[in-house]
């Protein structure tokens, strides 16, 4: 138990590196004041530069992969079987998407975490990540809408990434493990595409 909760910490704390703030202001802006006013990597590509966006998506993507990669390192020292260690790590990257989507560096803000539920894949499912990525891509040149093929995408995902691992011959209950984990980054990615709320008149 002492493990799940330091994974979730040490999960938390890496994905709530806000990434695109820091780059920010290496031009001397806030993330939250240029363009949409997200905390991402297509924000900040639009608003401060194509090399800076380029940067926090890498490091999106590597916060992600480093909270599961570092939660299966602290379960296999332990001695944690198999699927203890994954769902650690499953636990670690759940908690890495809350930390971008809500950071404690930035006052509780964020971003939508697609980078970073990207990132969280690769050290576990990677085929399930690429298949999330293929179908963002494809979902995006046909509909030429990036919060539609997001929206898209993120509604199909945990089927996708359980339909994968079954594919490729994990058994039943790895793929609904997967399912139960992923379903909470779709809801925390979700929740973060809504968009913002009018001001009230008067």
């Amino acid at each position: 138990m002492l493990t799940l909760f330091a994974a979730i910490a040490v999960g938390y704390m890496l994905g709530a590196i806000p990434s695109a703030e820091l780059a920010a202001r290496l031009k001397g802006r806030r993330i939250f004041e240029v363009g949409s006013g997200n905390m991402g990597a297509m924000n900040t590509a639009r608003n401060l530069g194509f090399a800076l966006g380029a940067a926090v998506l890498v490091a999106d993507v590597a916060k992600g992969a480093a909270a599961t990669a570092a939660a299966l390192a602290m379960a296999s020292l332990v001695g944690l079987g198999p699927e203890e260690r994954l769902a650690v790590a499953l636990a670690a990257g759940v908690a890495a998407v809350v930390g971008h989507a809500w950071s404690v560096y930035v006052g509780w803000r964020g971003g939508k975490g697609l980078a970073t539920i990207f990132g969280v894949s690769l050290p576990l499912y990677p085929l399930g990540g690429v298949a999330g990525l293929g179908l963002i891509l494809s979902l995006l040149l046909i509909t030429r809408r990036a919060h539609l093929a997001s929206v898209l995408t993120l509604l199909a995902y945990p089927w996708l990434v359980a339909l994968v691992a079954l594919r490729t011959g994990a058994p039943l209950e790895t793929a609904f493990a997967l399912f139960t984990a992923t379903l909470p980054l779709a809801i925390v990615s979700l929740i973060k595409h809504r968009p913002p709320r009018a001001p009230a008149d008067g």
